[in-house]
């Protein structure tokens, strides 16, 4: 909602002491709170429901009773018991297509933590993408996930979660993960050591001012509880309904409980199918062009981007080591840039046709070690814009870049060009130096300078044949041997 920027109160009356809190007519039920984060809401306590319209408006008011009115007796009409422990919440909103004023709804059970309807309801948004959701105890998880939105959204009026231990509960969350993480390479946690150690001083700080609640309680009425009672304020339990919300979609997420269950970060659950062959062979050809840096990136990039899915502390990882990738190339690429400038300005260069190989080589080198330059220049500032964002927002960057015919291949082949482009700029460099050298040299300084460069080769070679793939090798040689 937006206001006029001219309308407000123009001056205040002398000796104003008090300014009250926004209240309601007492008569209509509904009391106005809000939000830590500043936002107003409404909430009507004999009826137990929530909405963020304006029921200061007599027209809202009467639509959102009406609405509530009928949900709640259809609830009945359905055998839901309608215990303190059931929740409505409606919005009023407007239907994009038919212009016509609608009322979105939903229940919160507080003591199971989940939500329900009465109406039938589709998964496709729900489940945000994940595919094979087959039992109930797997969907509780994402309906928990809800749920705690729900308390986030509507933190007031929470004695039920306060009194059940939720803030011990989400210590014990916390120091799990955090065990995890120190002993794991591969954890499942949605936050990294650093941001778990953070929140777990956060518990400690609201658990001792309970505790401070409870001395204050204790010399009040003289009695002695082991156990915390007193209500959480609305600031806490936003800040534990936060955390619990990121839990519970990271074990829907990971099918916690199911057979499948993802047990580590870079594991998927999924079957996967046979890649096609012209696809197969255009990647083949892809990576041959590329120096083989797409496979070593599409390894990085399964680590993070995993059944369609990734977590934060991974995804800043990935993109760190990126970061640091390109900018070392383009370091190279600046001295080798600076070099191709210098050979062409050499008088034995410069002394040959346009049309020479060593000329067109040098041509070709800088245009290559530009082309690495200017990638790693654009993919760094794309990295700096997506770097930093959440899990929800780097699924929705990764999922329009991978969404081509090479699918992931297609970022993983994007992320190594600065690099295959600095690499043909040497090779490009090192064909031009040797038409001059070669072209240009007496018999036995020729074999000399053969005979050195074959030995670079070979050395060069060498941590390349080290690192090869044995079954490419185990592969032919059964072939081979199959042939005979």
């Amino acid at each position: 909602m937006q206001i006029k920027s001219s309308s407000g109160i123009e001056s205040i009356a002398p000796v104003v002491r008090r300014y009250p809190k926004r209240r309601l007519d007492i008569s209509t039920g509904w009391e106005a709170h809000v939000h830590p984060e500043g936002t107003l809401y409404f909430y009507h306590s004999m009826k137990r429901v929530f909405t963020d319209s304006n029921v200061q408006v007599p027209a809202f008011l009467n639509e959102i009773n009406h609405c509530a009115d009928n949900l709640l007796d259809l609830a009945r009409s359905n055998g839901v018991d309608l215990t303190s422990a059931i929740e409505l919440t409606l919005q009023l909103g407007m239907d994009p297509d038919t212009g016509e004023r609608v009322c979105s709804y939903y229940f919160a059970d507080r003591d199971e933590r989940t939500l329900f309807w009465l109406h039938e309801l589709g998964t496709e948004d729900l489940f945000e993408g994940v595919r094979g959701v087959k039992d109930h105890s797997h969907i509780r998880y994402v309906i928990q996930f809800q749920y705690w939105v729900h308390c986030e959204l509507y933190p007031n009026n929470r004695e039920v979660e306060s009194q059940n231990g939720l803030l011990m509960e989400l210590r014990e969350i916390i120091v799990h993960a955090s065990a995890d993480v120190i002993t794991s390479e591969k954890s499942l946690s949605p936050f990294g050591g650093e941001e778990l150690s953070k929140i777990l001083d956060l518990i400690s700080h609201l658990q001792g001012a309970q505790r401070h609640i409870n001395i204050v309680d204790l010399i009040k009425v003289k009695r002695i509880t082991e156990t915390t009672s007193k209500e959480c304020s609305p600031h806490s339990i936003c800040v534990i309904a936060r955390f619990m919300q990121y839990f519970a979609r990271a074990k829907f997420f990971n099918f916690c409980g199911q057979s499948c269950a993802r047990l580590e970060a870079d594991q998927s659950i999924y079957l996967t199918d046979d890649e096609h062959m012209v696809k197969s062979v255009m990647c083949w050809i892809v990576e041959l062009l590329c120096f083989g840096a797409p496979r070593a990136q599409m390894k990085e990039l399964q680590r993070v981007w995993v059944d369609k899915s990734t977590s934060s502390p991974r995804w800043k990882d990935f993109n760190d080591k990126l970061s640091r990738e390109w900018i070392s190339i383009t370091i190279y690429s600046t001295v080798m840039l600076t070099v191709d400038l210098s050979f062409l300005t050499v008088p034995s260069v410069n002394a040959q046709t346009s049309q020479s190989v060593a000329i067109i080589a040098a041509y070709l080198s800088t245009f290559s070690v530009v082309g690495s330059l200017v990638v790693s220049i654009l993919l760094a500032g794309q990295n700096r814009k997506y770097g930093s964002v959440s899990a929800n927002n780097a699924v929705v960057f990764l999922t329009r870049m991978t969404n081509s015919i090479f699918g992931d291949r297609a970022l993983a082949i994007l992320h190594s060009l600065p690099y295959a482009l600095l690499m043909w700029g040497m090779v490009y460099f090192v064909i031009a130096f040797s038409f001059l050298v070669f072209k240009s040299t007496s018999i036995i300084l020729l074999g000399i300078t053969g005979c050195g460069m074959l030995i670079v080769i070979l050395l060069t070679l060498w941590p390349i044949w080290a690192a090869r793939n044995g079954r490419v090798f185990s592969w032919l040689r059964g072939r081979l041997t199959g042939s005979e």
